[in-house]
């Protein structure tokens, strides 16, 4: 059980690790152990770092053979990113160049972050891939519920 909880620990700060928030960003209000690390942080930030994690498993996934799952992982990346993007241009009211340009330092430390955690430990259920994985899609839901 310690060793779960170190890596729940551990991927809700990598994620939560994103830049600072202005008084114009919508902010993930958290809720729940599993994202409380991540409570308060802007939510472009997040989607970014997890449109890099969902990179770094869709390619996990090709790598394994698995199409279905590497499919499925690069359109949820993708979501994200597109998310992350229309959430900093309206929040902070800068163009679409400066905002992928804003952007990319997440999602490079997010592929990277999930490259090290499926590197790691898999994408079993007690990995750090998991835990990071699971954030995001609370992250997905509370957005959709916006």
């Amino acid at each position: 059980m310690k060793h779960s909880v170190r890596l729940l620990i551990a991927a809700t700060l990598a994620l939560g690790a994103a830049t600072p928030a202005v008084a114009s960003d919508l902010l993930y209000p958290g809720g729940a152990l599993l994202t409380e690390g991540v409570a308060g942080k802007p939510y472009w930030a997040i989607q970014a770092r997890c449109a890099g994690l969902y990179g770094a498993t869709s390619n996990y996934y090709a790598e394994k053979g698995d199409a279905a799952e590497a499919e499925a992982a690069k359109a949820l990346g993708v979501t994200f990113f597109r998310q992350a993007l229309d959430r900093l241009m309206q929040d902070r009211g800068v163009p679409r160049a400066a905002a992928i340009e804003a952007l990319s330092p997440g999602v490079v430390a997010g592929r990277s972050e999930g490259l090290s955690a499926l590197a790691d430990g898999g994408d079993g259920p007690a990995s750090a891939w998991n835990f990071a994985r699971s954030v995001c899609l609370d992250v997905r839901d509370a957005y959709a519920a916006l």
